[in-house]
């Protein structure tokens, strides 16, 4: 876990306009999907200047037409003169999103990302730091909210709001940078919570990715279950429906999160299946006491979430 006592306290932090108040903040949106126009639309009511690069042209034109966007690109412009930019791209596609942006932005930018697994991304920046390869500022970022819908049409400008918003800020990041970012964030009316990268995709292992897996492994097995097709499907009400709603979500993210994380993943399904198999081993014995007692205890951990 990241202790905010070891981030940088350096006094001498280069930091463009906006983040010291000689101007009008501007933000530039790299990917206008549910996460990306979300950040575009909850930045633009807290007053900011936003920008946006997305290949979907129909995307910017509908960001501009609720008034989220100044304008946007279809590719990335030449330069870039903004105080923060928002990798809201495909997780596979995070590490050329750096690239792209040297020589590209302002010096003393902040960067962030909002990809589920951190460990990649944040290692690149750390070397590439290292090598002062880089001008700009970066605290990797993963909102803990969402939606099995996609796109921009989902985009929610309170979508932040009342989740946990994790940063991952190396150890030798300026504290002065992660305080901007910890304040704008918390105007979403989002709640900061500081991981390392290492930690962060063990967890989010946990409460995120393995219950993905898990709806898509219900859903399937009722439909195996079902004699004629869709019969038990036919029976299913609200805890079927909320328990497999995350089934839907987008196929082609999920692979990528999957495969990214799949060592995290199985050292949670792991303890997973140790639970399955001690609750099995209860209807066995048909003890229903010990049924009952595991439905306490996870009351009481439940109890635990804010």
């Amino acid at each position: 876990m990241l202790n905010e006592a070891l981030i940088s306290t350096d006094n001498e932090v280069d930091l463009t306009p906006g983040w010291q108040g000689l101007r009008l903040p501007r933000a530039c949106i790299l990917g206008l999907g549910l996460i990306g126009g979300s950040w575009a639309g909850a930045l633009h009511r807290a007053g900011w200047d936003v920008f946006a690069v997305d290949s979907n042209k129909a995307s910017i034109d509908e960001a501009v037409g609720r008034g989220w966007l100044q304008t946007g690109w279809t590719s990335m412009p030449k330069f870039l003169d903004v105080d923060l930019i928002v990798l809201a791209l495909p997780l596979q596609e995070l590490a050329m999103g750096l690239d792209q942006l040297v020589g590209k932005i302002t010096k003393g930018t902040i960067v962030t990302d909002v990809g589920s697994v951190k460990g990649e991304i944040c290692h690149k920046s750390m070397i590439d730091s290292r090598m002062d390869f880089r001008d700009f500022h970066f605290v990797g970022g993963h909102p803990m909210t969402g939606s099995e819908q996609s796109g921009f049409g989902a985009a929610n400008s309170d979508l932040f709001r009342g989740y946990p918003y994790v940063l991952t800020p190396a150890e030798d990041c300026p504290h002065q940078v992660v305080q901007k970012l910890v304040e704008t964030v918390q105007g979403f009316g989002a709640k900061v919570i500081f991981r390392d990268p290492v930690h962060h995709d063990a967890e989010v292992a946990m409460v995120s990715h393995i219950p993905h897996l898990l709806a898509v492994a219900l859903t399937l097995a009722t439909q195996d279950a079902s004699k004629e097709g869709g019969a038990a499907l036919a029976l299913a009400g609200r805890s079927f429906r909320e328990l497999t709603r995350i089934a839907d979500s987008s196929p082609e993210m999920w692979k990528e999160i999957m495969v990214r994380n799949a060592e995290a993943i199985l050292g949670g399904l792991d303890l997973w299946e140790q639970k399955i198999k001690e609750l099995k081993e209860c209807l066995l014995e048909r003890d229903g006491e010990m049924i009952a007692d595991a439905f306490r205890k996870a009351h009481k951990v439940r109890a635990e979430i804010n």
